[in-house]
């Protein structure tokens, strides 16, 4: 089994295999708790950046599903899935688990339908090239509402952050309420730390974007034949 992975920066999936980020840490973990052992540590593990992204991109042609062109909203995130797929479908290995994630950045009026188009147009771009092992990861509205619920919060009454503003420029944004608990800024070792010693702990956060990644992650596990005794 491969991981390909592909996110917004170093921050969150991280830059190569020996620099990995807390996102990567915590798609590996969970894998790792279903195969018995961890795709990092096997380097078994591909990181396309957002950039490469982008990149293939300008090279598609233009497709749409069911003959339906995607919104403008959607489109973004249906386009980075099309050009992840086809990036991990070129690599030269089988059992795949391709992962695409994206912070949702809503605002305070962003609507929950919003953010599930959003996500839908991802399983849609895996969909449209072919790919049957995509797995989006889309935070709502980001990364950070997630590491609150654990370390702040100590994952009592997390799903009021997912109605957050995703905006970072806002007033008492969740980077800054982040930042003020810990008392410096969240950076990937930092939080690479506290996932290692188990201060996050992904079982343990209940919210609704995250579990919508662990439940298609068991999806394609389960069509990959990974046992679910292993967890």
């Amino acid at each position: 089994m491969h991981l390909v992975l592909s996110g917004e920066g170093a921050s969150d999936v991280g830059n190569d295999r020996d620099n990995i980020g807390p996102i990567t840490k915590l798609v590996d973990r969970s894998i790792e708790r279903r195969l018995g052992y961890s795709l990092v540590e096997y380097q078994a593990l591909t990181l396309f950046s957002k950039a490469a992204l982008v990149d293939r991109a300008k090279q598609m042609k233009a497709r749409s599903r069911k003959g339906k062109k995607q919104p403008s909203e959607t489109r973004y995130f249906y386009n980075n899935a099309r050009a992840l797929a086809l990036l991990a479908g070129e690599l030269e290995t089988e059992d795949l688990v391709v992962v695409l994630f994206r912070d949702g950045d809503g605002t305070v009026t962003s609507t929950r339908q919003e953010w599930l188009q959003k996500l839908q147009s991802m399983l849609d771009g895996f969909a449209v090239e072919g790919l049957t092992t995509g797995v989006p990861i889309l935070p709502k509205p980001k990364s950070e509402a997630w590491w609150l619920c654990s370390l702040r919060n100590d994952y009592q009454n997390c799903q009021q952050l997912e109605d957050e503003s995703g905006n970072d420029a806002s007033p008492n944004s969740l980077k800054s309420q982040i930042e003020a608990f810990l008392g410096e800024p969240a950076t990937r070792l930092l939080l690479n730390d506290k996932i290692d010693s188990g201060e996050i702990d992904i079982d343990r956060i209940d919210m609704d974007s995250l579990n919508k990644f662990k439940k298609r992650l068991n999806e394609v596990l389960d069509l990959l034949g990974c046992a679910r005794s292993k967890l």
